[in-house]
């Protein structure tokens, strides 16, 4: 009988992102399929980090003494016979990292993202309409032709990754079909990488769809943050071709200032609110007209996306090649091409006028979310399997 194999993330349990992951894995081990976690305590935000200090010191305690065992507990690991699944190597320490690597015949990351090639992660450059793939298949010169920071301090860290990767000490697990094209298009022909779809929370079909309500002018809710790789430009570009829809943003205007500069030159159809998922989100995407979900970068598999598909059908997204939108079936999405707002706003609005063709879209879009929702249950036990019959 094998051992159950070793996660391990510097991100522990949370509730969106790497941690929602890592709570969904954790879950799938407590109900019964083996696995082990090591991961770092989340930092505390400075008013829980008071509190704590003041009034919880054993808490207090147990997170400065996980923070500093965590290296310790990786290597003990590394040094077992099991296997090891390494997620996010940013938070993980590149030093940590390497040993771990070097300590063992082989072993493997679940990729999440773009950072294995750019230094940026979500690979896409100021005011270019889509991913940038500059860094792919090489070894990273342009990143410093183009100012890209080095935010995680990672240094000459992506040399030896792809050094790894080649001689098959480094095995990779990619989250869907066009991930993994990218891998090997960056790590070359004799990587070894495994598809393992990426398990999202929230994206069961809801058995009877909640009714849109009746508008005086349709609601187009962009299901992303201002981070510019989600597309908000996008969002923005498409309000000013479309002035009589409404467009939602789900947050405020101090987060776009944060990553653009000002709000000066928006047009007055977009509004800000505030929302999260679990407050108010999932019903304004649930109620709108269309769901945009435009990102720029080579998105690996969005849960913006799915929960889109399976709580609304009628989403917009880019579909270049490198990004999870590529592999949506035609029938089950609308394309949003940045190069020609014009023939998007058109395409949006003869669906928007025919609710025949718009529930056929939403028909396939929720077979699709249905069926991702089948193909990525029990994530931890494919991963599992992908490790047992690595090539």
């Amino acid at each position: 009988m094998s051992l159950p194999p070793v996660f391990v993330c510097g991100i522990g349990p949370g509730s969106t992102g790497t941690g929602a992951l890592m709570i969904g894995l954790m879950a799938e081990a407590a109900a019964g399929a083996p696995a082990d976690f090591i991961v770092k305590e989340k930092t505390p935000r400075k008013r829980g980090w008071a509190r704590l200090q003041k009034f919880n010191p054993f808490r207090l305690a147990y997170y400065g003494l996980s923070r500093a065992l965590f290296p310790w507990r990786v290597l003990r690991a590394a040094r077992s016979g099991r296997e090891m699944v390494l997620l996010h190597p940013q938070t993980i320490g590149f030093p940590l990292f390497q040993r771990v690597v070097e300590a063992r015949p082989y072993v493997w990351m679940y990729v999440l993202d773009a950072y294995v090639f750019c230094r940026r992660s979500y690979n896409c450059l100021p005011a270019e309409l889509g991913p940038c793939l500059r860094c792919v298949g090489n070894d990273g010169a342009a990143a410093e032709a183009h100012g890209c920071a080095d935010w995680f301090g990672a240094g000459s860290f992506h040399q030896p990754l792809r050094e790894w990767v080649a001689s098959g000490r480094l095995r990779l697990m990619a989250q869907c079909e066009s991930h993994a094209r990218l891998l090997r298009a960056h790590f070359g022909p004799g990587a070894v990488v495994k598809v393992v779809p990426l398990s999202v929370p929230d994206i069961a079909v809801p058995a009877v769809p909640p009714p849109r309500p009746a508008r005086a002018r349709p609601l187009a809710v962009f299901h992303g943050s201002c981070q510019p790789a989600k597309g908000v430009a996008h969002v923005i570009a498409l309000a000013k071709e479309m002035p009589d829809w409404d467009f939602l943003v789900p947050s405020d205007p101090k987060e776009y200032r944060q990553h653009f500069g000002t709000t000066e030159g928006l047009p007055g159809n977009l509004q800000f609110r505030r929302l999260s998922w679990s407050e108010g989100l999932a019903d304004a995407v649930a109620t709108a007209d269309v769901v945009l979900c435009p990102s720029i970068w080579s998105a690996t598999v969005e849960g913006a996306v799915l929960k889109s598909l399976a709580h609304n059908g009628l989403v917009m997204v880019t579909t270049h090649d490198s990004s999870f939108g590529s592999e949506l079936p035609a029938d089950a999405r609308l394309a949003l091409d940045p190069a020609d707002l014009r023939g998007t706003a058109a395409r949006l609005r003869s669906v928007h006028a025919d609710p025949a063709q718009a529930e056929g879209i939403r028909a396939a879009a929720r077979a699709y979310a249905e069926n991702y929702a089948r193909g990525c249950h029990g994530m931890l036990a494919a991963i599992g399997t992908a490790c047992r019959t690595s090539a």
